[in-house]
């Protein structure tokens, strides 16, 4: 996950160029409506979606989900759209099917949408990779102590080696409340998401003082 101030310099790069494309239409709109433009295209992930509950002949089945940002008009005002989209991956027996794109996200500040749209990559990628895990922990029998390489095998997945030596101490304590089943996996994500984009953020400096003594009449 980038950093608060990585999404920062990305947004505005990214409003750059949205106001490029602003003033290339300026005086055009209104009478015919600029297609949208994309700006950034969010990283793919592929996520499991699940059989829907009484839908019969439903399957679980992989799709990878893509997201852009494009730029666009609505009452002749500039705007940024967050917009996504589903694929079937192709195989020898089934065509890839593509969605149509649909809007998640309006909003006219660029930070805003470019942070919600990488938020939800890693909310997709941790989903995936920590499945397995919540499946365990509905078979653990509350007694059983944490396995200490499970826990590390979580860390990776996390990324804890990019935070600062407090925020791994309660990224690890957060692990362990997960794996034994007290930490919902939304929450335990939320806060991993919240660390990772705030982590340059808490820096240790250290500071030099220089202290002169002045005496009065002394030899």
């Amino acid at each position: 996950m980038k950093t608060n101030e990585e999404i920062q310099r990305e947004a505005q790069r990214m409003v750059m160029a949205g106001r490029r494309y602003g003033e290339e239409h300026r005086g055009v709109v209104g009478e015919v409506v600029p297609l949208p433009r994309v700006l950034v295209q969010l990283p793919d992930v592929q996520v499991t979606r699940k059989a829907e509950v009484a839908a019969p002949g439903s399957e679980t089945r992989l799709v990878n989900r893509h997201r852009h940002i494009e730029a666009a008009f609505e009452d002749d005002a500039l705007i940024f759209r967050l917009m996504e989209r589903e694929t079937e991956p192709a195989n020898a027996t089934v065509a890839t099917r593509t969605g149509d794109p649909v809007e998640v996200m309006v909003s006219r500040s660029g930070f805003d949408l470019l942070h919600a749209g990488y938020e939800m990559v890693e909310e997709d990628r941790l989903f995936e990779r920590l499945a397995p895990y919540s499946e365990r922990i509905e078979e653990r029998d509350a007694r059983d102590p944490v396995d200490e390489h499970e826990v590390a095998e979580v860390e990776a997945v996390l990324e804890t080696h990019l935070l600062p030596p407090s925020d791994r101490l309660r990224m690890k304590a957060d692990i362990v409340e997960f794996l034994e089943g007290r930490l919902e996996a939304g929450v335990f994500i939320a806060h991993a998401i919240d660390r990772q984009c705030a982590r340059e953020g808490q820096r240790q400096s250290r500071t030099q003082r220089h202290e002169h003594k002045l005496t009065i009449n002394e030899p």
